[in-house]
């Protein structure tokens, strides 16, 4: 994982790709977008305690579209014994496209999301989820990712993605809605 990571940075410097922060919150995201009271948190960062759950790096190149996230999950992510459960892989593919459509089109959401799984994931293992956003139609982000290890060469599993474009003028927050 360090070697990939190394490698990721390294990329990271020519200027071409950003290593982006871990958020935790959606705020920090989309700063103009009023903070919730109270402790919420992003899926990704739910679970407390390094190592334990969804450990990744992701980096994007915005001119090319193209996200790549350095994930290794934890032990609290177990499926079947050892094994990463489907609904974590789900997780890290949604949040890796999701941030791609974001810089792609802004505030965003997921409206189809479909995984083939090929090759279950060690707890533990390094995964590259490498990512694209392959077109713009109107309000629509189509999207694409691979889940290989991180050496490349087994193909974990591939997803395609649908987000869609949120309208700030027609989307009124509960402020706006009198809290509702």
């Amino acid at each position: 994982m360090r070697q990939q990571y190394r490698r990721l940075l390294a990329m990271a410097a020519t200027g071409a790709w950003a290593r982006l922060p871990s958020y935790c919150s959606a705020h920090q995201h989309l700063p103009e977008v009023p903070a919730m009271p109270g402790d919420t948190r992003l899926f990704l960062r739910a679970i407390e305690g390094a190592g334990v759950g969804f450990e990744y790096a992701m980096f994007l190149n915005a001119a090319e579209c193209h996200p790549l996230c350095l994930f290794q999950p934890g032990p609290y992510l177990e499926g079947h014994p050892g094994l990463t459960h489907g609904g974590a892989i789900t997780t890290i593919i949604d949040g890796t496209l999701g941030t791609c459509a974001l810089a792609v089109a802004g505030k965003v959401m997921t409206a189809n999301l479909s995984i083939d799984y090929l090759v279950p994931v060690p707890l533990g293992a390094a995964v590259l989820l490498d990512g694209r956003a392959e077109r713009l139609e109107g309000r629509k982000v189509f999207l694409s990712c691979h889940v290989q290890s991180a050496e490349r060469d087994t193909l974990h599993a591939r997803a395609t993605g649908l987000f869609i474009w949120l309208d700030p003028t027609k989307h009124r927050t509960r402020e706006e809605d009198g809290g509702r």
